[in-house]
């Protein structure tokens, strides 16, 4: 595995800036690496997978322990490597970029924040070709 892509998220205190907490993924699931970007609904903390990997972790803000997955390529073997997410607060989503053979791709992936399931694709490349490879959320 290359060095970064590992499954570990540090949280660290913005009143003394120095107490750092880290939390391993892959403690709750081996795949649970190779992250790009992330975001929080206020409850949680989302990481999207990046190239190569389609799950999506999400952990508890209060605790800094509990996790849970949800593997996008159960709904599209394609749902692989996104660069950034974001919430509309009844949703997150899944800003596409370069799938896993390397190619960008523009299916957004949005997925229910309040189950943590129903995984739904926006295809944005059938609208017009050139919506692919994005980054950022």
């Amino acid at each position: 595995a290359i060095p970064f892509e590992f499954g570990k998220v540090a949280r660290f205190s913005l009143r003394d800036f120095s107490t750092v907490h880290v939390l391993d993924l892959t403690h709750t699931n081996a795949t649970l690496r190779g992250f790009h970007g992330g975001f929080t609904d206020g409850t949680h903390g989302y990481v999207v997978p990046k190239r190569g990997f389609g799950m999506l972790a999400r952990f508890s803000l209060a605790d800094f322990s509990t996790v849970e997955a949800l593997d996008f390529t159960a709904t599209d073997a394609d749902l692989s490597g996104f660069a950034g997410g974001f919430t509309d607060g009844t949703y997150g989503f899944a800003v596409p970029s370069v799938n896993r053979d390397g190619a960008a791709f523009g299916k957004v992936a949005r997925f229910d924040l309040a189950n943590f399931s129903d995984v739904h694709v926006l295809d944005l490349a059938q609208t017009d070709p050139a919506l692919q490879g994005f980054a950022g959320g």
